[in-house]
């Protein structure tokens, strides 16, 4: 049993005390100014833009999706954390990295996606992969297409590209 038990009322139920916030300090003119300056910045700025490492590349994944943060992971993704979030939050500091949804525990989240990063390099690397995997199934098709038609005796015949679009 607690301590200090909460109080009861008279019908027996649990008194909840409500907490109040710390009152906010009135802010001088010059304060405002900047605060709204800052305001007008960001309100033009989309929700999941980032700016952060120009060697890192960012990426929201869905945090619900275990099997693409599994991927993510595989291929060299990592959970963004802001290594002072407290002192961010409070405005205490200047984050390392500007995004909306700094959590306390210094994750970006926004709605049902999570902030990740990888090295740049890693993601250039991973792209080019895609890619040469997206030319090599588009060549299998042309391939398997005219050796279906062969099968079936259907003529088949190739355009030159310079001739295509009335060039």
């Amino acid at each position: 049993m607690p301590a200090n038990p909460a109080p009861k009322s008279p019908a027996g139920a649990n008194v909840i005390e409500p907490v109040s916030a710390a009152q906010a300090v009135p802010l001088t003119d010059s304060e405002r100014k900047r605060r709204y300056a800052e305001l007008r910045k960001r309100l033009g700025q989309p929700r999941l833009k980032v700016v952060g490492d120009p060697s890192k590349h960012y990426f929201w994944a869905h945090r619900s999706d275990s099997q693409e943060l599994d991927r993510l992971d595989l291929v060299g993704y990592v959970v963004v954390r802001e290594p002072n979030a407290e002192d961010v939050l409070s405005g205490k500091m200047k984050p390392l990295i500007q995004a909306g949804g700094l959590r306390n525990d210094g994750t970006y989240v926004l709605g049902d996606v999570i902030l990740m990063c990888c090295d740049q390099d890693v993601y250039d690397f991973l792209m080019m992969e895609n890619d040469e995997r997206v030319d090599l199934m588009n060549q299998a098709a042309k391939d398997n297409f005219l050796v279906e038609s062969e099968k079936h005796g259907v003529p088949t015949f190739e355009v030159e590209k310079s001739r295509v679009g009335g060039k």
